[in-house]
């Protein structure tokens, strides 16, 4: 079944999503967006309805998806006028009664990737975790879902919440890393591409038989010599020296 769907916000998820619902099929009926450049732009790509203003959210969209900050989802929903339409949010920390508590049919549709506007990624390998306020919305949601991903779970707000702590740690505390990574290697007229095998074996093997049991180094050998060494390297960067020395010691624990 083919649906109407509005989507207020125009950041980096709005784009996927319209994009992945649209190759479905579906219909970006709406979107809704502060930001007037993007939202226009995103507007006309699916020649869709604009707006600014999430009160003049259509009364005919069958889902409207609220893409926008976690800290605006309740005064955004409150502010929505519409009442037919099934209500969602993507967020990953955000529990689905900051909906249900001014919407009848709400639920949570979190697609658990990192999203670029600029980088395609294919949604059908995007693992995307739903929850509903009742049986009928959690059904439609499910199918919607089921419509532009392979794989679809049915998750509670409390373990989503650890699966987005989870994903934060692996994700954006990763891409720190990488960054002060880059910063280290630039110091010394080094290009990352050095680094990128190194990377991607480490991700590979953790999967293939476990992180724990991956785990390498001088904090794992208690090499004490190499890591001060380190340390007296990274004494012009001292959040990294203190970063690198916090984490040694976390994995000497282990």
């Amino acid at each position: 079944m083919k649906s109407k769907i509005t989507l207020i916000g125009s950041g980096n998820i709005a784009w996927h999503l319209a994009k992945a619902f649209d190759l479905a099929g579906h219909q970006i009926h709406q979107i809704i967006s502060r930001n007037e450049e993007t939202g226009k732009a995103l507007a006309k790509t699916y020649a869709a309805y604009f707006g600014t203003n999430p009160e003049s959210t259509l009364e005919d969209s069958d889902f409207v998806f609220l893409t926008i900050p976690d800290k605006a989802i309740e005064s955004t929903i409150k502010s929505i006028k519409a009442k037919s339409s099934i209500f969602l949010h993507c967020a990953g920390s955000v529990s689905i009664e900051k909906l249900a508590n001014y919407k009848n049919n709400v639920g949570v549709f979190y697609p658990l990737q990192t999203f670029t506007k600029a980088r395609q990624i294919n949604f059908f390998n995007v693992p995307v975790f739903v929850e509903a306020s009742n049986q009928d919305t959690f059904q439609k949601i499910w199918d919607l879902a089921d419509s532009i991903s392979n794989t679809v779970k049915h998750l509670d707000s409390e373990k989503r919440e650890s699966l987005h702590l989870a994903a934060v740690v692996a994700n954006n505390f990763t891409n720190y890393l990488l960054i002060q990574t880059e910063k280290i290697l630039a110091t010394h007229n080094l290009p990352m591409e050095y680094i990128k095998p190194l990377v991607e074996e480490t991700v590979e093997k953790a999967f293939e038989i476990g992180p724990l049991s991956s785990q390498t180094g001088p904090a794992m050998r208690h090499d004490t010599i190499t890591i001060q060494k380190h340390l007296d390297s990274l004494k012009t960067n001292p959040e990294m020296q203190e970063v690198y020395a916090l984490l040694s010691k976390a994995i000497q624990n282990i």
